[in-house]
């Protein structure tokens, strides 16, 4: 067995055990409505997702659950949904625009072995994590819409309200 291996073990082991809602934020029924401005290529976008973080981008430290300057997993995966976007308005607009893509000038975050991480780390969170709120079938759609379904969630101001607090804390 090899050292990275042995590691890969310890840090599953640790972070199985600080699994759920470990900060015991409050739950709340939240009903999901589209909002275009989210999906949209443009400077007004990028700021709404911006908004989603606290002032650092989510790392922080704790001296119980994080001793180490971390992050909780979703702000890695809003990062890299984030990133998704980024990259698909880039390649819409320089097909539309019909010219070609010089990989060079291309951010490190939106090139393709990122975008393939944040695809598989994704799929991971949506399969270990999964939604289990039924959404009815839209007959003349042929499926579903996603939207208008009561969910339960996790309070996201509080969760940011919580990472903003110790984001400044600094460990020993």
């Amino acid at each position: 067995m090899g050292f990275s291996t042995i590691i890969a073990f310890i840090l599953g082991r640790y972070t199985a055990t600080i699994k759920g809602n470990i900060l015991s934020l409050p739950e709340s029924s939240h009903i999901f409505v589209y909002n275009r401005s989210f999906a949209e290529g443009s400077a007004e976008a990028d700021d709404l997702w911006e908004g989603l973080f606290p002032q650092q981008h989510g790392f922080f430290t704790h001296p119980t659950i994080a001793p180490q300057r971390s992050t909780f997993s979703v702000y890695h995966y809003l990062h890299c949904l984030n990133g998704i976007r980024q990259g698909y308005w880039l390649i819409h607009d320089v097909a539309m625009a019909g010219e070609r893509l010089n990989e060079s000038s291309v951010p490190m975050m939106l090139r393709p072995p990122h975008i393939r991480h944040c695809i598989d780390l994704l799929r991971h969170s949506l399969m270990c994590n999964p939604d289990l709120t039924i959404e009815v079938k839209d007959d003349s759609l042929g499926g579903v819409r996603g939207f208008g379904e009561e969910h339960k969630c996790i309070d996201w101001s509080e969760l940011k309200q919580w990472t903003a607090t110790w984001e400044s804390h600094k460990s020993n």
